[in-house]
């Protein structure tokens, strides 16, 4: 009997191995070379960080690994890492474009929790499993200990030049984060049981994967609500101090009209005779520009120019062949000719972004500000705390921001969806250069203010309450 059972489990075990992939090679191959060109045809910052040889090689060993044809999680991973190795904020596997069956891969299962790391430790925020209360620390996962596991996810991890603390911000399950939710799942599967989770406490525990749609009802269930997106004004009449929440700046598809909001949220902080504001903008990756001019105008007293840019397109007219592989929100994006003239390089010169001057409102803010910054602010998010520190409108107070101040590359965005794997990717069809020679890196904050373990623990809000210390001096 002994001997049929293990008969039984070898057949079982060739079988498996000699199963048809989802793929082909010759499918997964046609997928990547039509990533290949799309981002060589189409991005115009694609040798900002990286050389043509490392994009080459990133190629030629996802190449290889298809060789024997590949699972459609497999085409996800590595174009989700090809997109990461341009080290472009805007370059990714976005999973608001992705088809339904990828993002049905990305949402068939995921750990049920809610996770935040602080100081390379990994906090339970909410919990949908009995087994592992809300406010555990995880020491490891399926054996991967905290490091481990920033380590691994690390190259999938999407931001701008050497911006790494925006790459690591994305492990936090928040609105711009979720990397442990879509990337960790694919890279470190659950057994049948579940994964193994080793908590502080000493013990060993199995928690179960559930589908996206499932954990949201679990996590609901136990009383866990996502973060509010919306803007609000919070003000402390006794303190005479006032917090100003700007998550986002991205309402395309929204009614909501923020420069309305600000003229109300200001004129109530004048009459009330408030004189001091925080303005948490700790995650702010962006949207629309035009809302951190009209927040600057509120703040400065005197007019500021925003700086200028080099503009530039990869292409004049899209290729036909990749083309139709394309969706964005305006195709006027495709075709250039008569806007651009050929450089002497790779890249088409766009018209220059010209000086910006913000004029200041007529009755300005007059009191004490401290702007919140952080790893997720990039594009408009960033660009507005380096307006804010530029025009010392406001004392910047928390962590570096996220975006480079090198340049964007962002403004025009389209996505390739691979015929074979449909998997899509995120391609900025515009590079902005910011003139002179400066860092490669965001916004150093004026005070530095990393979040502590401590406080996660207490409750307390290490940034926002370093903030009011700060405003009370």
């Amino acid at each position: 009997m002994k001997h049929l059972l293990l008969i039984l489990c070898l057949l079982f075990t060739w079988g498996a191995a000699r199963a048809a992939p989802e793929l082909s090679a010759d499918d997964a191959r046609r997928d990547l070379r039509i990533l290949q060109r799309a981002l060589t045809d189409l991005h115009p910052g694609l040798y900002r960080y990286a050389t043509p040889a490392q994009i080459a090689a990133g190629f030629t060993a996802a190449n290889a690994a298809v060789a024997e044809g590949a699972s459609r999680a497999q085409l996800y991973l590595l174009a989700t890492r090809l997109a990461a190795a341009v080290r472009c904020g805007h370059t990714w596997t976005n999973p608001s474009n992705q088809t339904p069956a990828t993002q049905a891969l990305l949402g068939r299962q995921t750990l049920p929790l809610v996770l935040r790391f602080v100081e390379g430790r990994i906090r339970v925020v909410a919990s949908a499993s009995g087994a592992v209360p809300a406010g555990s620390e995880l020491l490891a996962i399926e054996g991967q200990a905290p490091a481990q596991i920033a380590a691994a996810l690390l190259p999938y991890l999407r931001a701008d030049g050497g911006s790494d603390g925006k790459r690591l911000a994305q492990l936090d399950d928040d609105a711009n984060g979720g990397a442990m939710q879509r990337l960790f799942p694919l890279l470190f599967p659950p057994g049948p049981e579940g994964w193994r989770l080793r908590l502080a406490d000493g013990r060993e525990v199995r928690v179960p994967a559930l589908t996206s749609a499932e954990r949201a009802l679990a996590l609901q269930a136990a009383g866990w609500r996502e973060r509010d997106a919306n803007w609000r004004l919070r003000i402390e009449a006794d303190t005479g101090t006032a917090v100003l929440t700007l998550p986002t700046f991205a309402f395309w598809n929204r009614t909501f009209d923020g420069a309305a909001f600000l003229d109300r949220a200001f004129a109530e902080l004048a009459e009330r005779g408030i004189g001091r504001l925080v303005i948490d903008l700790r995650d702010n990756e962006g949207g629309d520009d035009g809302l951190g001019r009209a927040l600057l105008a509120h703040l400065i007293r005197e007019p500021f120019t925003q700086p200028g840019s080099r503009r530039e397109s990869a292409y004049e007219r899209v290729p036909y062949a990749l083309a139709r592989y394309l969706d964005t929100w305006d195709f006027g994006f495709f075709d250039r000719t008569g806007q651009v003239t050929r450089t002497a390089g790779r890249n088409w010169a766009m018209p220059d972004s010209p000086p910006r001057v913000i004029t200041p409102v007529a009755r300005p803010f007059v009191g004490r500000v401290v702007a919140l910054v952080g790893p997720q602010n990039s594009s408009a998010g960033y660009l507005l705390a380096r307006d804010l520190k530029a025009s010392g409108a406001a004392t910047l107070l928390g962590q570096p921001t996220g975006g480079n101040l090198r340049g964007l590359n962002g403004g025009q965005i389209a996505w390739i969806t691979l015929p074979a794997s449909g998997v899509a990717v995120d391609i900025p069809l515009v590079a902005s250069f910011a003139p002179g020679d400066p860092p490669d890196g965001g916004v150093q904050p004026d005070v530095v203010v990393p979040p502590r373990w401590a406080d996660a623990v207490a409750g307390v809000d290490t940034e926002l309450a370093a903030a009011l210390r700060w405003l009370a001096q």
